[in-house]
């Protein structure tokens, strides 16, 4: 093959592998993802661009509304007997607790950190529930009435201060609400905030009210707990976050 031939064809898989180059950069979107069937596009709601312009964020010097309380609890009177505390003397610790350690001082705390759950990693905590995946990590419950839930593991000593709740809501009477709840292994469970979708707004997101609540993972157990007013497609849960405090 002569020399010139040879230049040809180097010449020519240069200019193939560039074109290649511009079409993958042209189209990044273009390779395979994790949902099936999936068609990228741009997003549907309301982006919060903006960081400081809400309670949850860094930066925020607007006023702070206290939580004064949750107004609608996420399950009814319970009407188990509550079990029975273990018995022990009056001010014994266990192996597996941690003794109690007087604060000389309110602790210094840093900025916010958050948990942040897609809808779909949330499931019902009842079997007779259905629920549906609508794309984008949202869910919906397509039968019956039960919550959906997550456990809420965050460690131990940091402030909850906020509950941040992401949603689609078409629905002019139904709702997505959620809940940050305790439960403490002896059948008493405590509601701690709770935040509510606007109806018929779309896509977007809510912010709770402040709460200020030190985890104590000694006694309690946390839960993210979900309700919904209609079962279909018009409320779907997107997600949850939760912004917290370090010691």
């Amino acid at each position: 093959m002569s020399a010139k031939r040879i230049w040809i064809l180097i010449a020519s898989v240069v200019i193939l592998g560039a074109l290649t180059v511009v079409t993958v950069m042209a189209n990044p979107f273009s390779q395979a993802s994790s949902e099936d069937g999936a068609v990228t596009q741009e997003w549907k709601g309301v982006v919060d661009t903006v960081i400081g312009d809400d309670p949850d964020e860094n930066g925020y010097t607007g006023p702070v509304i206290n939580s004064s309380g949750v107004e609608v609890l996420s399950e009814g009177t319970n009407d188990l007997e509550t079990l029975p505390a273990q018995p022990g003397n009056e001010g014994e610790f266990r192996p597996d607790e941690i003794q109690p350690q007087t604060l000389e001082a309110e602790p210094q705390w840093t900025g916010f950190y958050y948990d942040f759950s897609a809808g779909s990693t949330m499931r019902p905590r009842s079997s007779s529930t259905n629920w549906a995946y609508s794309g984008g990590g949202c869910v919906y419950r397509s039968k019956g009435d039960e919550l959906f839930t997550l456990p809420l593991n965050l460690p131990q000593g940091v402030r909850i201060d906020y509950l941040r709740l992401l949603f689609y809501d078409s629905s002019v009477t139904g709702y997505v609400r959620a809940w940050i709840t305790t439960y403490d292994g002896a059948g008493n469970v405590t509601d701690l905030i709770s935040v509510t979708s606007n109806s018929s707004a779309g896509y977007g997101f809510v912010v709770s009210n402040y709460l200020g609540h030190v985890v104590d993972n000694v006694n309690n157990a946390y839960v993210l707990n979900v309700d919904f007013g209609v079962n279909n497609s018009s409320n779907e849960l997107c997600g949850l976050r939760v912004a917290y405090m370090l010691p």
